[in-house]
């Protein structure tokens, strides 16, 4: 039923042609203006009616957490059920944190620490009726250092029903078993150049085997990337935080399968949403 509210709400906005402009984000610390200091970084989605009332950043500084959270302005004007789904589990990521801080801080005073989470939601990719995102998510609840991930996700823009991976082949499983040689000898090439170009390719692509495999990339972090031809992907990416596969000091990795490995692979309805070369992506953490 959300999504079918999500999607209603979306096509009301869009006839509508609500706006919103974009407040200056304020310094990391400071408080959503006109909220006050006791604001919590509550957003009640429920009650949202029109464009307007999304919030384009959410702000909470008190002394259990610190939050930061943004969103691209294009998932307003294109996709108002993405943002809406975006803004809810952003919502949901604070509160969660912001209850565990608070068990923290009761149970341990004397080593707790403010909780911290900044996370960045971008459009990374459109073609057809498919968007595609990254959300940049850093956190830290304690220990010698904080953590970040890639939050990647696929979605119908017309309905803001998410997508997975697995949505656009014809035999997902056999499809990206056939990538795995290309993934894995992708991942002990970046290991190669993390490690200022020592150590054996061959060892990296073993290791890797052992810790990769088509079920975890279809279950992971995966969206489409942008093509050298304008409104076209170019293939997938497939992220990994640090730790998942390699040392902190490794940082994250991200791993890029080009749209010609799978191309005649893709269900006919997607066909034409693919084309040309992966093009880069700047990613913040990299």
């Amino acid at each position: 039923m959300k999504t079918l509210a999500m999607a209603t709400l979306a096509g009301a906005l869009l006839l509508a042609g609500c706006q919103k402009k974009v407040r200056e984000l304020p310094d990391a610390g400071e408080a959503v203006a006109g909220q006050g200091d006791d604001y919590d970084g509550s957003v009640d989605v429920t009650a949202i009616e029109t464009l307007a009332d999304l919030p384009r950043e959410i702000l909470v500084d008190d002394e259990y957490l610190k939050a930061e959270v943004t969103f691209d302005e294009a998932l307003f004007q294109k996709a108002p059920a993405i943002a809406m789904d975006v803004v809810d589990s952003a919502q949901i990521r604070i509160e969660a944190m912001l209850a565990d801080a608070k068990a923290y801080k009761e149970a341990d005073p004397d080593y707790f620490r403010p909780y911290v989470v900044r996370v960045q939601w971008n459009v990374v990719a459109e073609a057809g009726n498919v968007m595609s995102l990254e959300g940049f998510i850093y956190t830290f609840t304690g220990g010698a250092h904080g953590n970040y991930m890639t939050d990647a996700r696929l979605y119908d823009s017309q309905t803001g029903q998410p997508m997975r991976l697995s949505n656009f082949f014809l035999q997902p499983q056999a499809t990206i078993r056939e990538h795995m040689n290309l993934v894995w000898q992708e991942i002990a090439e970046q290991k190669q150049r993390k490690a200022g170009g020592s150590g054996q390719l061959e060892t990296f692509a073993a290791e890797a085997a052992e810790l990769v495999n088509a079920d975890s990339i279809l279950a992971g972090e995966v969206n489409f990337v942008p093509s050298t031809v304008p409104g076209k992907f170019g293939g997938y990416v497939v992220h990994f935080a640090p730790y998942d596969i390699g040392a902190y000091a490794e940082g994250a990795y991200h791993i890029t399968v080009p749209q010609s490995a799978f191309r005649d692979k893709l269900k006919p309805e997607y066909l034409n949403l693919f084309d040309g070369q992966p093009a880069p992506v700047e990613r913040m953490g990299d």
